[in-house]
């Protein structure tokens, strides 16, 4: 799935109201059967659907030393069978992210009504590894991109 299909995407709101930013929080998997991407969004991330697999995606909005919101992903590129999977993992991540990063803004647009201007925030993606060569954070844009 290249293209995000808004009639697979589930969206489960746990948030106490959906103003609320901070903490706000997202967690995003998915099944390899029917190709349907499920996201959480709220104070918590949702570790009960973590899986063996760690395929998952969290993300939460973050502020840094200026006091700027920017969100931050987190991956975990080291699979289960050692260091020649995780160069596998990131390569199907690095695929995936687009898709990724378009369920997130498709799947909360009340976060974007109430903060516009979250539209235009930095998105930074850590590549956990415990290979250095893997192990990083880039930049991805921001949501106007996906």
């Amino acid at each position: 799935m290249n293209k995000l299909d808004l009639n697979k995407l589930w969206i489960n709101y746990r948030l106490p109201n959906l103003s609320q930013l901070c903490p706000r929080r997202y967690t995003l998997t998915h099944s390899d059967e029917t190709a349907d991407l499920f996201l959480v969004v709220g104070s918590e991330f949702a570790y009960e659907k973590f899986t063996a697999m760690r395929d998952e995606v969290i993300g939460e909005w973050l502020t840094n030393s200026a006091s700027q919101y920017y969100f931050y992903i987190r991956v975990r590129v080291d699979g289960v069978d050692g260091t020649e999977s995780s160069a596998k993992r990131n390569e199907i991540f690095i695929k995936h992210l687009p898709l990724t990063l378009s369920a997130i803004k498709q799947g909360d647009p009340h976060l974007f009504y109430f903060y516009p201007q979250f539209l235009k925030a930095p998105i930074y993606v850590y590549f956990q590894s415990q290979d250095l060569s893997l192990n990083r954070t880039e930049c991805y844009g921001s949501f106007t991109d996906y």
